[in-house]
Parts: C-alpha cells; sequence; structure tokens
C-alpha cells in the first residue's frame, strides 16, 4: 500500500499553494503512485515526492514533468513558476551589481581588472590629466569607481549632466553655501584650480561618463568645463572617463587635445580569465560558488564582448534569486534567459505587468531619459525629476526593477545597455526618432525661455512652432506652457498682420487715386490712364475678392461680390473668390456631418448618449442617400480606411484592434473579420482585397479575413502601400540617408521607381499612378510607372493627397489650401477659404468635392462659365460705390 502524504496544515505562503495546487492535479490524474508518475516523468519517486512537500519551489524541469505526467497544462504551469520565481525573496543582496555600475563602496567585490588599475594608477601618478576610453559597458565606470578611486585616497567622482558647474559647486561646497561656490566657479573657470587644491593635498578628480558634455550640455558650459579641468589639471589629478565613440568630440577642443598626449588609457573587454575571476570571486565572498558548467557558459557567451558587461552582471543577479542554497546553477542561468534576453525579459516583464495607463507614461518616461544620436549612437539622459509627467509609483517601480536610476532630484537610464538590448524600446526609439529629436529640442528651448525670464523673442514660430503643436500629446506642463505661449504670440502677430494689410490696401487705393490726378496732366494721358485705371480695377477687384473670402458665412453676398470683383478685372484671385463662395452655397451636411466625401454611400457620425458611452458610424445609401444601418465604434474609435468600390471598411477599435467591416449592404453592414495585436493598416486596394501595414521595419501584406500576414524581404521600410489593383505593393525603405522607392509584385518582383534623401510618403492611384510626397521639402512628385507626370512645390507635409477615380486629374487639401492638378494637360487651380478647413477633396465630374472639419460637403464646380450661370440665377444686390470707388457699374450677367 502506497505511503500517504504529509498534509499541508496552512496554504499560507506561494510556495505552499504552489505545492497543494500540484497535489490537486495529481488527484485530478487518479492519484497514480510516484512510482509511475516517475516512470511517465523520467525522475525519481522521490523527487516528484519532494516536488509537493512545500518545503522549497521545485526545479522548473521537476515541475513541467510533474504537471506532463499528470496531463496537465505545460505552459500555463511553467508561467506560474516563472512568476513565483521571479516573486520569492532575495536572500540578502547579490554579490553582483546588475546593470549599475561597481561604487567605491564596492571595492570588496570588484575583481578582473587589477592590472588594469595597476596600470592606471602608474599613469595617473605621472600625469596630471588622464582621459579612459572605453566602449559603453566595458566597466570604465567600475574601473574609475571601485578600482581607481578606492585605490588612490582622497577622491571626487561626479558626471556632468546638464550643468556641470552645480555638480562640481556641491561636490567642493563641504561647510559653504553650493550657491556662493557655484556662483565663484562661474565667474571663473580657473578658480576651480583653487578650490581643488584647498580640499584636499593629492585630491584625485574623477569626470565619469564625460560624453554627457557633448550631448546634455550648452556649448557654453562645455567649453567651460574644458578649460576649467585642463587648466586645474596639477593642483588635483583629473581623469575623464568617455565612452569610445566620442573620442572625436575631444578631438574638436584644442585643450583637451593637449591635455590628452600620451595621457590616455583604454578600456577593452576583459579577457577570460579576467572574465572569469569577476564572476567566481564575488560569489565566493559571500560563501557561494558557481557551477563549472555555468561559467564556462558565460565566458562563452561574454568573455571578449565590449559591452557586455553590464548585461552579464544582471543575468547573473537573476541566477543568483534562482540559486540552489549556495550554488548558481546553469540551470538557473537558462532560465533568467542568458545575457542576451535577461535584461529584454526583466524589461519586458515590468512592461507587461504594467496597467495599461502605465504603459503609455512608462514609454514617455523612457523616450525622454534617451538623447537620440546624430551620427553617433542613442545615448542616455539624466533628467530632472519635475520634468516627467508620470506617477511616483511608477517611477519607483522602474527603479526598483533597476530599469531607471532614481537619485536626490533627477532620473536617468541605469545603463545604456538598455538601448540596444530591449527590443520594445529600440522600437520606439526606431518608429518616432524625428519627433524625438524635435522634442528634445522643444525641451531645451523652454528651458532656456524660462531661464530668459519668458523672453517672447525666444518662443518658437513658424514650422517650428507647428511641429512643436503636434508633439502636444507628450508634452509635459512646463511644455505646454511654452508651445501655448507661442501659440498665442502667433495669433498676436496675424493680427497686427492683418491689419497692416488693410492699412496698405487703403494706402494702395488713395495712391491710385494719385496716380491718376498725375497722369492726368501728362502728354501721354490717354496711355497712362488706361495703365492707373487697369491697376486700379486689378487692386480693387482683388481687395473686393478678400472682401468676399470674408463673408463666406454669407455666400449669396460673397459670390455676388466676387462675380462684381471678376467683372471689374478677371484676376486669379477673383475667379478663386467666385469659384469658392459659389461652393459655399452649395454646402450641405447630412445626420451630424460627413465623415469624408461620399460616394456611392455616404458616412456620419452619431455620437453616444453622453460623453465617453459608445456611438455608430452611419451610413446612406444611393443617390437619395437614404438611412442605412450603423456600424457601432467605441469612444476612442475612429473609422481608418475605405476602399475605393466602398464595398470594405476598416474600423480602429483599440490601438491594437481592428475590425474589416462588409459594406455591400449599406442597410445592414456587417463585421467580416478582427484583427488583434497587429500593426496599422496604412492602406487598401480599390476592391478592398488587399491591405498593406508596415511591422518591425518590414513591409507587410495580407488579404482581409486571413490570419497571418506576408512580410516582403526587404528591411528599413518606413511606408507601404497596396497597388490600385491589389497585385502588388509600393513601399519607401530607408538605406541610410536615401529613401528608395520600390514596386513589389505579389509574385516577387521588384522594380525600382527612384530614390531621394527625404522622408517619404506614398499615394497610389489607378493604372500605375503613384504619388510621392516629400516630407522635408514640401514636395509633390506624379507618376506613371517611370514617367514623371508632376513636380510641385510648396505642398505641406500633413496635406492629403488623392487621384480621381478616372486618374486624369490628382488633388490635395491642408488646412484652408486645396489643390487640383489636370493630368491631362490642363491648367492649375489652387484655392484658400480663409476661416474654413478642409480634411477630405474627390474630383468628379468636373467638380471638387470637399468636406470641411464641421462635416459640410462642399461641390465647387471648376467651369468659370457654369459657376457665373449659377451665381445669376440668384443674384443679390453689392454695394458698387463701396467696393469699386470711381469704377462705372457694369452689369454681372449676361
Amino acid at each position: 500500500m502506497p505511503r500517504t502524504e504529509r498534509p499541508l496544515v496552512e496554504e499560507d505562503t506561494p510556495v505552499l499553494k504552489f505545492a497543494g495546487d500540484l497535489r490537486r492535479l495529481r488527484r485530478v490524474a487518479g492519484l497514480p503512485s510516484y512510482r509511475e508518475l516517475g516512470r511517465l516523468a523520467n525522475y525519481s519517486p522521490a523527487a516528484l515526492s519532494e516536488a509537493v512537500s512545500g518545503r522549497r519551489l521545485p526545479s522548473l524541469a521537476v515541475t513541467k514533468a510533474f504537471v506532463r505526467a499528470c496531463g496537465g497544462d505545460v505552459d500555463q504551469w511553467t508561467a506560474r513558476w516563472r512568476e513565483l520565481a521571479a516573486e520569492g525573496p532575495d536572500d540578502g543582496d547579490a554579490p553582483y551589481v546588475g546593470l549599475a555600475a561597481y561604487q567605491v563602496g564596492d571595492a570588496d567585490r570588484f575583481f578582473g581588472r587589477e592590472a588594469e588599475v595597476g596600470r592606471l594608477l602608474a599613469l595617473v601618478r605621472e600625469r596630471p590629466f588622464v582621459g579612459v576610453f572605453g566602449a559603453s559597458g566595458a566597466g570604465k565606470s567600475s574601473l574609475l569607481r571601485a578600482g581607481l578611486a578606492a585605490r588612490w585616497g582622497a577622491h571626487l567622482v561626479i558626471t556632468p549632466g546638464s550643468d556641470p558647474i552645480t555638480e562640481l559647486a556641491a561636490a567642493l561646497a563641504d561647510d559653504r553655501s553650493a550657491v556662493e561656490v557655484r556662483a565663484e566657479l562661474a565667474a571663473d573657470p580657473e578658480h576651480l584650480r583653487v578650490l581643488l587644491r584647498r580640499a584636499a593635498d593629492d585630491l584625485l578628480l574623477v569626470v565619469d561618463q564625460f560624453e554627457e558634455v557633448f550631448t546634455l550640455c550648452q556649448e557654453v558650459d562645455r567649453r567651460w568645463l574644458v578649460h576649467a579641468l585642463t587648466h586645474a589639471a596639477g593642483a588635483a589629478r583629473v581623469v575623464i572617463g568617455v565612452r569610445a565613440d566620442f573620442y572625436g568630440h575631444c578631438a574638436r577642443h584644442p585643450e583637451l587635445l593637449d591635455a590628452l598626449h600620451r595621457s590616455q588609457s583604454l578600456v577593452g573587454p576583459m579577457n577570460a580569465e579576467q572574465f572569469r575571476r569577476a564572476v567566481v570571486e564575488p560569489a565566493a565572498r559571500r560563501g557561494a560558488s558557481l557551477e563549472n558548467a555555468l561559467v564556462a557558459r558565460l565566458i562563452a557567451d561574454v568573455a571578449a564582448q565590449s559591452g557586455a558587461l553590464p548585461l552579464a552582471s544582471h543575468v547573473l543577479v537573476e541566477t543568483w534569486r534562482r540559486r540552489r542554497g549556495a550554488v548558481l546553477t546553469l540551470a538557473g542561468y537558462e532560465d533568467a534567459g542568458g545575457v542576451e534576453h535577461a535584461l529584454a525579459r526583466t524589461a519586458e516583464q515590468v512592461y507587461d505587468a504594467l496597467p495599461g495607463p502605465d504603459r503609455e507614461a512608462a514609454r514617455q518616461v523612457f523616450q525622454r531619459l534617451v538623447a537620440p544620436g546624430d551620427g553617433t549612437e542613442d545615448t542616455r539622459r539624466r533628467v530632472a525629476r519635475a520634468e516627467l509627467d508620470a506617477r511616483d509609483a511608477l517611477l519607483d517601480r522602474l527603479a526598483a526593477a533597476r530599469l531607471i536610476t532614481l537619485d536626490r532630484d533627477t532620473v536617468e537610464l541605469t545603463h545604456e545597455a538598455l538601448l540596444r538590448a530591449w527590443p520594445r524600446l529600440v522600437g520606439w526609439l526606431d518608429e518616432d526618432r524625428e519627433a524625438l529629436r524635435a522634442h528634445r529640442r522643444l525641451t531645451s528651448a523652454a528651458d532656456a525661455w524660462r531661464a530668459h525670464d519668458r523672453d517672447p523673442d525666444v518662443l518658437y514660430r513658424g514650422v517650428h512652432l507647428e511641429q512643436a503643436r503636434r508633439l502636444a500629446p507628450r508634452l509635459n506642463a512646463a511644455e505646454r506652457e511654452f508651445v501655448d505661449a507661442g501659440l498665442a504670440a502667433e495669433r498676436d502677430r496675424e493680427a497686427v498682420r492683418r491689419r497692416g494689410v488693410r492699412r496698405l490696401r487703403r494706402l494702395v487705393a488713395c495712391l491710385a487715386a494719385l496716380v491718376l490726378l498725375l497722369t492726368a496732366t501728362a502728354v501721354y494721358a490717354v496711355t497712362a490712364q488706361r495703365a492707373a485705371t487697369r491697376e486700379r480695377n486689378q487692386t480693387l477687384s482683388m481687395r473686393a475678392a478678400d472682401s468676399a473670402l470674408d463673408l463666406l458665412t454669407r455666400p449669396r453676398e460673397a459670390a455676388a461680390l466676387a462675380l462684381a470683383a471678376y467683372r471689374v478685372a478677371p484676376t486669379t484671385q477673383s475667379r478663386d473668390a467666385l469659384l469658392l463662395a459659389r461652393a459655399a452655397g452649395t454646402a450641405t451636411t447630412l445626420g451630424s456631418g460627413y465623415l469624408r466625401v461620399p460616394g456611392s454611400i455616404a458616412v456620419t457620425q452619431e455620437f453616444g448618449p453622453e460623453p465617453g458611452l459608445p456611438g455608430n458610424i452611419r451610413l446612406w445609401a444611393g443617390p437619395e442617400q437614404q438611412r442605412g444601418g450603423g456600424m457601432p465604434v467605441p469612444p476612442d474609435g475612429f473609422l481608418n480606411l475605405i476602399s475605393a468600390d466602398e464595398r470594405t471598411a476598416v474600423m480602429v477599435v483599440d490601438r491594437d484592434e481592428f475590425q474589416l467591416w462588409d459594406l455591400r449592404d449599406p442597410g445592414a453592414p456587417r463585421i467580416a473579420g478582427t484583427m488583434t495585436d497587429w500593426p496599422f493598416p496604412l492602406g487598401i486596394d480599390a476592391a478592398g482585397t488587399l491591405m498593406t501595414a508596415v511591422e518591425d521595419g518590414g513591409a507587410v501584406h495580407w488579404r482581409p479575413g486571413d490570419t497571418t500576414r506576408t512580410r516582403l524581404p526587404v528591411d528599413g521600410v518606413e511606408y507601404a502601400m497596396p497597388l490600385d489593383d491589389g497585385d502588388g505593393v509600393v513601399l519607401a525603405r530607408r538605406d541610410d540617408d536615401l529613401r528608395h522607392v520600390e514596386v513589389w509584385s505579389l509574385d516577387g518582383r521588384v522594380t525600382p521607381v527612384f530614390s531621394r534623401d527625404a522622408r517619404l510618403s506614398l499615394v497610389t492611384g489607378p493604372g500605375s499612378l503613384l504619388a510621392v510626397s516629400d516630407r522635408d521639402d514640401a514636395h509633390l512628385t506624379v507618376l506613371d510607372g517611370s514617367r514623371t507626370l508632376l513636380e510641385a512645390d510648396g505642398i505641406p507635409e500633413a496635406a492629403v493627397v488623392e487621384f480621381s477615380r478616372n486618374g486624369h486629374a490628382v488633388m490635395a487639401v491642408h488646412r484652408d489650401s486645396v489643390w487640383l492638378w489636370d493630368l491631362t494637360g490642363g491648367e492649375p487651380l489652387s484655392l484658400r477659404a480663409p476661416g474654413v478647413e478642409f480634411s477630405f477633396v474627390r474630383y468628379e465630374h468636373g467638380e471638387l468635392l470637399m468636406v470641411d472639419t464641421r462635416g459640410a460637403l462642399w461641390r465647387l464646380a471648376v467651369d468659370v462659365d457654369q459657376v457665373i450661370g449659377d451665381v445669376c440665377l440668384e443674384l443679390v444686390d453689392v454695394d458698387w460705390a463701396a467696393h469699386f470707388p470711381g469704377v462705372a457699374e457694369r452689369p454681372l450677367c449676361p
């Protein structure tokens, strides 16, 4: 008869609860004996019995074998074991420091660099100024702190940060006011020499992470620190630790170049024996040991690899937490993910455990803690804690996981290794790099604005202000104040400009009248009078056209005034005002307003009964726009794409969830599929048969209803759109500074289109038509295959570009401006409607159909004669004398 198990009195700890659940799993399997389980699991009965004793957490291998033998869900139990192992108590501090550098107080567990420390000590004793260079993660900071500084004696260790003067003042203040010391240093950089001599005899000053001088400091602070340190060498021993890829930056400063002559030390990767000591000795000091297999594996994974030391230290901390008694095992190392994955796994586990709102906040925190490289690698950035709009609890959680370091009033990444080892952070930086650079510039500008007592001359304007406005969701309170002040100043300048224009127009009118009077006495009176009259009429016509545009809210009056201006002088301005005024008179709405230009169906939005409650996207069928069915949409959802045949739509439900809708029956639209954790769809072909997106730097495509997507074998993709006929994908990919536009057929054929050194976006049209927007130079190129049909300048980056369905025209719309180009050779049309913003435009049957941001549909006919006939059907009176003084009244209609 089998021996009965010792009962678990109470399951009041996670390990006991785990053991109790394993026992219950065995009961569900029919209580097989441990001998029988041993045969199934290939483990001894004693090992399996010990796994459910509750005395300690069993190994992952034993747990998986036990669950598999009992018919349980191995993946579910594996995830539970990992969670319990990660939350288990750590029996004392680990002998390793993880991602952080070894400090002076860690000298008793700093091994492997004894020879380098000895050589560096000798060099520092010989030379007053020494530079220590090495790759990120090579161990420079640990060598300088736990090696050199710990062995030297009197020492100061600082990092420059964004304000090196304040850092030095705080370190040297002693019993004096740090504010007073800073003032002395700021007034004279050579005063640092005096303070160092007073501080101690034979003092060692270590300036670690000197690369921050080039990534975080202003130019004036950079010059100050270089001069102060090079002049102070001799009064104290000065050592700077610099990341190797900033060696060239140091060479740009003649003072540093002279000081570093024959005074440089290069920190390379540890060899196998050095690394073995660095790993084994700290554990031995704690009475622990490492399996030989683990040491061999670590040496194979890390030794002689530059930049891998922080990752090795981090995974050793994780392995320490999974040790068996006093032994660190290879199994614990592999379960921690090894050097390559331990850091990413820790970061990913912390991120996944965050609630939804904290995830976006964490992304903003990590992006703020990075200075995007410009010709160099990305670097970490130390920021004031007040700069982060994040809860203290979130920052404490990230710090506890050793992802960030919290100082007295600053925050920074614990180590730059995180910038390379965590794929999610790498993706965030790559997908948003230009915006990050703009954000960093905005942060500096906002700081300068406050430092200059909110001087209005420091505020952004023009293109920079518009770019800053688009960054609004990621700004903190101080940055939002800066941008809001710039927007207010821009509105004030626009008001002043308009008043100036009005005064200028009055002056022009007066000058025109004066010219008429003066030229009346000239010999060539008739010719001069004709020219003056023509100029006057053009001026009055343009002024009246501007007045007509200001009257667009009263379209009949605006159209009559624009027609009068056109009769006085048929200028481009009067023609545009006439077309726009007539179009304003045709403006109609449907429901709560059109979402886009209607075709065979119209689309409107119906909001929920209360804010925050779901609403509907309403369909309207046919020319009569009969009310059709609705598509429910959550408060944060929106309609993303509709195919050109208006049979397929893509609805964004959540940030990572999209719905595919079948609109063939507008009266009863239905969900054709739901995509979760798929990349954001960028385009859909005309028949709704092919969709495209960009995922992890690659172009992917799929058919509606597919459960998998196809990735094209090319990297660096920034934009991807399906061809109009669904037979291929056109993409823009980056290769160094160039962007290449290529057409990939679905059978694998690649056709290059052209290359440019600018950011590009794409729109496909009927046949082989393609519109390429140069987002850096506001330039639009339209091609038919390899043949260029159009080159247009002054088209903003955010303009919406679209082809007519017959392929004869291309349109663009941006705010109050609309452009139309006839690709068959007709004259282009460029219109501007002040006070109105358009979001969508389409050209068909000789009309521009435009939807404004209020949801009204405008129908703009481009045939001037047709528009004049329409205006004359409902003409109103014009105050001729007020608008055209001195001009004989003319008939407006035939």
